[in-house]
């Protein structure tokens, strides 16, 4: 959940469906689905305003440039992620 100048409070994550469940650094054995969500304020850097996204699923959290609005600051997320995972995987916005 954030509050911010260009945010009101959202419940929005981005689901990460993989193609093909795999084991990684988290308890339970195999996942295929993730939720990667917004945490935290934003924060400034001399290349701009950035963002912290993380799944809990995942044991992973990375930062992302702050977009407008949710949804674009997690199509930053979802660029990223598309670059570093090495799995073919679908995403999907879902409001909580």
């Amino acid at each position: 959940m954030v509050v911010g100048k260009h945010y009101r409070e959202v419940n929005m994550i981005l689901r990460q469906t993989l193609s093909y469940p795999v084991c990684g650094y988290w308890d339970g054995g195999k996942k295929q689905v993730f939720d990667w969500s917004i945490e935290g304020k934003p924060q400034k850097d001399v290349k701009g305003q950035f963002i912290r996204i993380g799944s809990f699923q995942a044991n992973f959290w990375f930062h992302v440039a702050l977009g407008k609005t949710i949804k674009r600051t997690l199509a930053n997320a979802k660029l990223y992620l598309r670059v570093h995972t090495k799995i073919p995987s679908t995403f999907e916005y879902v409001e909580e």
